[in-house]
């Protein structure tokens, strides 16, 4: 994935130019892994796990985490879903800061989009400010109405606060009002500033995305400039099954419009749910990042579409109790989702037990080198930046640092039990280049420093997002 960042000082990333081109090509490569998947022929989604210690110390948290890998076939020529056609309902912001440029590129980007869809596609267009415009309801893309959006494109204006809660509500209500038959079906929610007219509370506006995976459609945000609230963007984006992106520069709304439609094409897997089953005593935390839903003794995630051929991973930490030795067992997996219209559902058995010992080298023994380590460097180092990009964004220089020291100390005394080298280039290189990053941002005149706050945290933000969710 090409990045979204403009360079606007030597010193303002995380990274240096070197390290930020690694790290790109690296998490495109996890991002979008196509590696061969051993697969049944009847079989479309299938699931790996490694769990990254089995023993855990009484009297401690009690966290323990697994790596999940789901793997979506290369699908045969005959059965590709590139032969599916789309849906798209593009929602912009039209509130008076999008004026100018953003707009500009935004009415661009949309007439662009429109050269690639056939006449099978369906576009729809809503706009919002103060109030919502339904320029157009879901139309195929034939020349007579591809002419007319064209010309309710070039007309649309910006102006007004910004509903974006009534956007969205508009939006959604445009798919789950309207048949499926199959189809491919994508939200693209566009915002440049702050929801303050409307609903703006981001559990609530996800919990409207979250009418996405029930209907099988993905709802992906775009957050444009600095002054967007990246946390409802985020939730929108989480709930919504889709993907959250970070635009700096307007100029690239038709590579992300681009994105979304060739993703569209090649979707294997949509409306991902993975149910996880916990035993007596058992709790799931956290499933690297993404909402969990309760149902019963039943966690579910949902981690948005899987792309024919494309393999995913994130962690999920659970957490047993500790006040006794005892041991635990991890319940069973099961996947849904929907292939070409269908329903289908793969069970996958686990059979890990955790016990909780009183020896700490026993816990130190147990624990999975290359598990751990990725581990470290994928979920708990994409954690941590994250809190640091929040203590940015507010001006909290020292507790942005105290993060990184608190997580730096951690990892180091246990790594020199575990001896994981994957562990040690991340604390050598990018935390300490993390750490000079934040030094810097705070370094200048008020205004200038202010401005790198803003843009210092969103990319922050966006990375860890990114990373963590493998998207």
């Amino acid at each position: 994935m090409k990045s979204l960042y403009q360079k606007r000082s030597p010193h303002l990333y995380v990274f240096t130019i070197t390290t930020l081109l690694f790290l790109v090509v690296a998490h495109k490569a996890m991002a979008r892994s196509f590696a061969p998947a051993v697969v049944k022929a009847d079989e479309v989604v299938s699931l790996e796990t490694s769990l990254v210690q089995t023993k855990v110390l009484k009297g401690s948290d009690g966290k323990v985490s697994m790596d999940i890998t789901l793997i979506a076939s290369d699908l045969p020529p005959d059965n590709r879903t590139i032969t599916q056609p789309v849906d798209l309902i593009i929602v912009l912001d039209r509130s008076g800061s999008m004026n100018g440029q953003k707009i500009n590129d935004a009415r661009t980007a949309m007439l662009r989009l429109m050269d690639h869809l056939t006449g099978a596609d369906r576009l729809g267009i809503v706009s919002y400010a103060n109030n919502v415009v339904v320029h157009s309801p879901l139309v195929p893309m034939n020349y007579p109405n591809v002419s007319r959006l064209r010309r309710l494109v070039a007309n649309i204006g910006a102006g007004g606060g910004t509903n974006l809660g009534s956007g969205l509500h508009t939006g959604v209500g445009m798919f789950t009002s309207s048949p499926d038959y199959g189809r491919q079906r994508k939200l693209i929610l566009i915002s440049d500033g702050l929801a303050n007219q409307g609903v703006t509370d981001p559990r609530q506006l996800g919990t409207m995305a979250s009418n996405g995976p029930e209907y099988n459609f993905t709802v992906s945000s775009v957050g444009v400039g600095y002054d967007f609230n990246e946390q409802l963007m985020t939730t929108i984006a989480d709930y919504g099954g889709g993907s959250y992106y970070f635009l700096e520069d307007p100029g690239r709304f038709a590579w992300i419009f681009q994105e979304e439609f060739d993703s569209a094409r090649r979707v294997a897997a949509s409306s991902l749910e993975i149910r996880i089953q916990l035993m007596d005593g058992v709790r799931l935390l956290s499933g690297g990042g993404y909402p969990i839903k309760m149902e019963g003794n039943v966690a579910i995630i949902r981690p948005g579409d899987l792309l024919a051929g494309q393999k995913r991973s994130f962690f999920l930490t659970y957490q047993v109790p500790t006040s006794n030795e005892q041991q635990f067992q991890l319940g069973d997996i099961q996947v849904r989702y929907n292939h070409q219209g269908s329903a289908k559902q793969r069970d996958h058995a686990l059979n890990y037990s955790i016990s909780c010992v009183t020896d700490r080298a026993e816990v130190v023994g147990s624990y999975d080198k290359e598990a751990w380590g990725k581990q470290v460097v994928k979920e708990d180092y994409n954690q941590m930046r994250s809190k640091v990009a929040e203590a940015v964004k507010a001006g909290r220089k020292q507790e942005a640092l105290k993060s990184i020291t608190e997580f730096e100390q951690r990892n180091r005394s246990l790594n020199r039990q575990v001896q994981s080298s994957t562990v040690s280039e991340n604390l050598d290189n990018d935390l300490q280049q993390l750490k000079e990053s934040v030094e810097d941002t705070f370094v200048g005149a008020p205004a200038a420093v202010l401005q790198k706050q803003k843009q210092q945290s969103k990319a922050l933000q966006y990375e860890s997002y990114k990373i963590r969710r493998d998207k």
